[in-house]
């Protein structure tokens, strides 16, 4: 009962650090997808961490962010648009690849991985392309 228990608690605290470890490259992934877009366009793209904005738990959307891409804004709108959209398009692609492996591995803790990297990167997405304030979305909705 002991050996199993230490087994379980092993498993939890090693799906505490793939999720962890899943969400931060979900962030680098999505901020790759906004510099690659700028870069595209000749906007200067830079990317900068601020790994101390992740202390503590907050669903405060206007929160300063972990990662941020920032750009020349020449005041074209359709540049502007392809650049923030760019950023939740890689996740959503992020996600594919997630199912794909969830589909083609057979082993139980790589569909366990897989299945939390799908769930974390179409979240990303779908919280990325919603109006709210602070997220991707208010920007493009504000494009429309």
């Amino acid at each position: 009962m002991k050996n199993r228990t230490l087994r379980t608690g092993l498993w939890i605290l090693v799906g505490i650090v793939a999720f962890v470890n899943i969400l931060f490259f979900n962030i680098l992934i999505h901020e790759i997808g906004h510099y690659t877009a700028a870069y595209y366009y000749d906007l200067e793209p830079k990317i900068s961490f601020e790994l101390s904005n992740s202390r503590g738990a907050s669903f405060n959307f206007e929160a300063l962010p972990l990662a941020s891409t920032s750009f020349i804004d020449n005041g074209d709108k359709n540049e502007l648009f392809a650049v923030v959209l760019f950023g939740p398009f890689m996740n959503l692609l992020l996600s594919i690849a997630f199912l794909f492996v969830f589909v083609s591995f057979k082993r139980n803790w790589a569909k366990d991985l897989a299945i939390m990297g799908f769930v974390i990167s179409l979240g990303s997405f779908l919280m990325n392309v919603l109006p709210i304030p602070g997220a991707d979305g208010a920007i493009l909705f504000g494009l429309i």
